[in-house]
């Protein structure tokens, strides 16, 4: 699952949701904003996602996106809206993106358990 960084910013959007889409294929993989039920939070939005993907991932469930009727067309993402999504879940990609032209990604994996022979 992707958390998008989700700026609200027409342009910003677009730009994002087609990237996403180059790397993941049309609506290859789940995309959640789910800063859209609290804001930015003063540039504390990124560490709110990265904690809420830790707990998508202990709880195999992916928060919803709220205040989105429908995608625009030239945003080809799987946007979960409106309820969570009950999901099967290993890895989490976080972005951010903040004024000044910061931009970051952190990966999150669940650990299976299983003995990986000291490989990430």
């Amino acid at each position: 699952m992707v958390f998008a960084d989700g700026a609200g910013v027409r342009d910003l959007d677009r730009a994002e949701a087609r990237a996403l889409s180059e790397v993941f294929g049309p609506r290859g993989v789940p995309v959640t904003v789910p800063k859209t039920l609290t804001g930015r939070l003063y540039s504390g939005a990124s560490s709110l996602d990265v904690t809420a993907a830790l707990l998508a991932l202990r709880d195999a469930v992916i928060p919803p996106t709220a205040h989105v009727a429908s995608l625009a067309e030239d945003c080809p993402v799987d946007l979960v809206r409106d309820t969570a999504r009950p999901q099967p879940l290993r890895t989490a990609l976080v972005l951010a993106r903040g004024h000044g032209g910061f931009n970051a990604a952190v990966v999150l994996r669940k650990d299976t358990g299983k003995d990986t022979g000291g490989r990430p």
